[in-house]
């Protein structure tokens, strides 16, 4: 691997053996690093690599615009929630989240501090997500000897939302504000509380993600053509299914979204599920 370019001192853009571009992280790398020199395995702490020019210009920029602390938090953030999720991750992460927490850090120590008012539902319906941003508030205090609040673990697991799903962060706020609104029907319609940690609360909390993000992105759930099932939950679980009939009419007035028989067929059985599986009035 060899130098294309330094970036500052512990970073340089380098060319690695199949003449592909990449980011190199070591101390003292870019320290009087001239291109075409050899780049020495034992000095390279971190390898970089993006699917495109477009990105690897992006990621470059980053670096030279960032302290490289925030670069490395963010990529042990990142690299903790692709092993947390077990899923990949959109590599635009690494500007967003980066660039957030650059912003976040200076916020705190000017003292403006921010409410996420998405706190409490990111907790009840990303656990996961919200688990990633508490060990990233352990890492800045860590390495950045800074006390950021809860609120800035939902910032960050909205940000993990957005990389996992490949949804943009008002689409994240519109989805879980439309989730909030859904289990607010479910109670009143029920009058069954749903308990966070309970393990069919969880599935059914996993149903409402899929379901808010279909909504916000207007993307419709085929018609199945079996109208016979859908009258057989009618007919067997007649309170469950007014429910999931409020909910879809909720979603035209406020989305202009018409859940589909197949829709209200699922949401009527997770209803019923959560109420018999967990002790809810009958």
């Amino acid at each position: 691997m060899e130098v294309f370019k330094p970036i500052n001192n512990n970073i340089v853009s380098a060319l690695d053996h199949n003449g592909r571009e990449v980011v190199v992280i070591g101390k003292g790398l870019g320290y009087k690093a001239n291109p075409g020199m050899k780049i020495p395995s034992e000095k390279i702490d971190k390898i970089f690599v993006m699917s495109n020019q477009n990105n690897m210009d992006r990621l470059k920029d980053l670096f030279a615009s960032l302290p490289t602390a925030y670069i490395e938090l963010t990529d042990e953030i990142l690299t903790y929630a692709k092993e947390h999720l077990g899923k990949r991750l959109n590599e635009a992460a690494y500007f967003t989240l980066a660039d957030h927490i650059s912003f976040a850090v200076t916020r705190h120590r000017q003292g403006m501090e921010f409410q996420n008012i998405l706190l409490p539902e990111v907790r009840r319906f990303y656990p996961k997500e919200f688990e990633i941003g508490v060990y990233a508030l352990r890492l800045m205090q860590q390495k950045l000897d800074i006390d950021m609040p809860e609120d800035e673990a939902a910032s960050i697991a909205m940000h993990i939302l957005n990389a996992e799903y490949d949804i943009s962060i008002s689409e994240t706020f519109r989805a879980t504000k439309l989730m909030d609104q859904i289990l607010a029907i479910v109670t009143d319609e029920t009058g069954y509380v749903m308990a966070t940690g309970n393990y069919h609360c969880e599935r059914f909390f996993t149903h409402l993600r899929y379901l808010a993000q279909r909504i916000i992105q207007g993307e419709l759930l085929p018609e199945y053509g079996d109208d016979g099932f859908f009258e057989v939950l009618a007919a067997q679980y007649p309170e469950e299914m007014q429910c999931a009939k409020v909910v879809s009419a909720m979603t035209v007035q406020a989305h202009q979204y018409t859940l589909s028989k197949e829709e209200i067929s699922r949401l009527t059985i997770h209803i019923r599920h959560v109420r018999l599986k967990t002790g809810g009035s009958e």
